[in-house]
């Protein structure tokens, strides 16, 4: 890794560190730190460890899925290997701004195992379509269900909300139009390039050259998707079965609480509509967005007495205690690989 990769690497950790900091403090700041470790001492911990279950299963399908992807394009690998990509992409796209960093690891792991390129980003794409998909389907569910409680919060939640579920919504669109309408993506990218070569003329020709080139390989997966119907289809249940499993963990930290009177449906659906929202704005891990978000949307849910407590509980099983473990995991990895790695012979 360059020096330029590392003060990126450092920045976009640092970056997560100060939002992460700053994020408790607001909204941590006003609570009685007693209070909240009393209530946090009153919840089961199997409960929890339901939720963190639910968590295996969110790795255990991608990794299926980006198999899969792998497979379809001639690039077959063990589900080991691939449960290792799924891990990489979780752990890097929670410290980099809108995921940046996730899928550029996943392909350099990749590349280590002897896939090529093209192969890792093509089965990474289906894998992405697939996944954003499944978001849409269950957060436009869950706003259809929730809706009358979404409606009333304040315009400048809910425009929020809004912005991020409509920029998930474009990329789907974009990816099934180009799916149904092969020339869709490239009339929308000659439209793009007339500013571009107004307002940016220096770097015009790079960037045409590099959507001809992304083109190239949005071609073979939308081929892909067309001769493999059946296989896309199983991908997509995948992801709808990955994301309840993820969209289900508040639902187990209410119940670790000792309380009831909420379904696992609705709160499910609760959930897909706050994630459809944050995931696609650029915060590293949503932090800050998915933790106001949370406070927002479930305060009809929790007491209040609980509420800051189900939150930070429910992030921490679903964010925090696998980021960290997955940082673990990927450092002592690395050195592993360093270590393992032979010397430079000496030139006399």
């Amino acid at each position: 890794m360059n020096q330029v990769q590392w003060k990126k690497g450092l920045l976009c950790g640092g970056l997560f560190v100060l939002l992460l900091g700053l994020t408790f403090y607001l909204l941590l700041a006003k609570q009685d730190p007693a209070h909240l470790w009393a209530v946090l001492k009153q919840v089961k911990l199997l409960l929890l460890g339901v939720g963190a279950c639910a968590m295996v299963v969110f790795f255990l399908c991608e990794a299926k899925n980006i198999q899969r992807g792998l497979s379809l394009f001639g690039s077959p690998a063990p589900y080991r290997s691939c449960l290792l990509y799924a891990v990489t992409g979780f752990f890097f796209s929670s410290v980099t701004p809108s995921a940046s960093g996730g899928q550029p690891m996943q392909l350099y792991a990749m590349y280590r195992d002897g896939h090529s390129p093209a192969h890792g980003a093509l089965a990474l794409l289906l894998e992405f379509f697939s996944f954003q998909l499944a978001a849409v389907t269950l957060g436009v569910g869950g706003f259809l269900l929730h809706k009358s409680q979404l409606l009333a919060m304040p315009r400048g939640v809910l425009l929020c909300f809004l912005v991020g579920a409509v920029l998930n919504l474009v990329v789907v669109f974009l990816l099934a139009g180009a799916v149904i309408s092969p020339r869709l993506l490239p009339a929308l990218g000659r439209g793009l390039m007339v500013p571009a070569r107004r307002f940016l003329p220096r770097r015009a020709s790079a960037l045409e050259a590099w959507g001809k080139s992304q083109w190239q390989d949005m071609r073979q997966c939308i081929q892909c998707c067309k001769d493999h119907k059946k296989q896309l289809g199983t991908m997509f249940l995948t992801s709808l079965v990955q994301l309840l499993a993820y969209h289900s963990i508040p639902f187990w930290v209410f119940l670790a609480f000792g309380l009831s009177g909420q379904t696992l449906w609705s709160m499910i659906a609760l959930q897909a509509v706050l994630f459809l929202s944050v995931s696609s704005l650029p915060l590293p891990g949503a932090v800050g967005l998915s933790e106001g978000g949370f406070l927002l949307l479930y305060q009809t849910v929790f007491p209040a007495a609980v509420l800051p407590g189900a939150m930070l509980l429910s992030r921490s099983v679903s964010f925090y205690l696998f980021l960290l473990l997955t940082g673990v995991f990927l450092a002592f990895r690395f050195l592993r690989l360093a270590w393992q790695a032979p010397l430079p012979s000496k030139t006399m």
